[in-house]
């Protein structure tokens, strides 16, 4: 039975932790090849490098993989948000779409995944939505993780003289929605997304604060 609380994860020692991440990226791997359901224990601890034991030492079963491998893909983009958003608060100068641009490189970078993560991500999700004992711990972890989005999110606009004009949760949505899509257009045309998408709907949902005041 998985037992999992996740809003706070529980400290690791470093050997051990490298032995997760280890068997993480080998599972998204297997996992973008042939699913979850198609992809063995075994083929995963021998596309890492571990022995069975290594696997069960760090997860009672796959789906407790599964959650762990969902968690950190989301704590890996809440990571590129903050630097994105880093990335900007030095240029309030700029217009923007300009802003915007270089919010969008600096995540991509401090996030970026090949494509066939989106793969993989899909097959994870997928799986979740079919295991009741994945579903709580799934929610409860992407919103406490929205949380910080959305304050990284308000925080920064606010410091560059924009607002949203959409509710901060609706535009994360929407901003996930399109990346991931974007992500997966990759795969099918095997070369990287076009990011006028994103900048247009990021473009599109904010304005300047001094409009709230007139």
């Amino acid at each position: 039975m998985l037992e999992v609380s996740e809003s706070t994860p529980t400290k690791v020692s470093q050997r051990r932790a490298n032995t997760r991440e280890r068997l993480i990226t080998a599972a998204m791997h297997v996992f973008a090849e042939r699913g979850v359901n198609g992809a063995s224990v075994e083929e995963i601890c021998e596309a890492a490098g571990f022995t069975r034991g290594a696997f069960y030492s760090n997860f009672p079963d796959k789906s407790a993989l599964v959650l762990a491998i969902i968690q950190h893909n989301i704590a890996t983009q809440v990571v590129a948000a903050e630097r994105a958003i880093a990335a900007i608060r030095p240029a309030a100068d700029l217009s923007a779409e300009d802003l915007v641009s270089l919010a969008l490189t600096a995540y991509e970078e401090a996030g970026g995944q090949p494509g066939e993560s989106s793969l993989a991500d899909r097959e994870l999700l997928l799986h979740a939505a079919r295991e009741p004992e994945l579903r709580r711990p799934y929610l409860e972890f992407l919103e406490h993780s929205e949380r910080q989005i959305a304050v990284l999110i308000q925080n920064a606009l606010r410091h560059i003289g924009l607002q949203l004009t959409i509710p901060v949760e609706h535009a994360i949505r929407l901003l996930g929605a399109v990346h991931e899509q974007s992500k997966l257009l990759e795969v099918f045309r095997q070369q990287p997304a076009d990011p006028a998408v994103m900048r247009s709907l990021l473009v599109s949902i904010t304005r300047p604060l001094r409009e709230e005041r007139q």
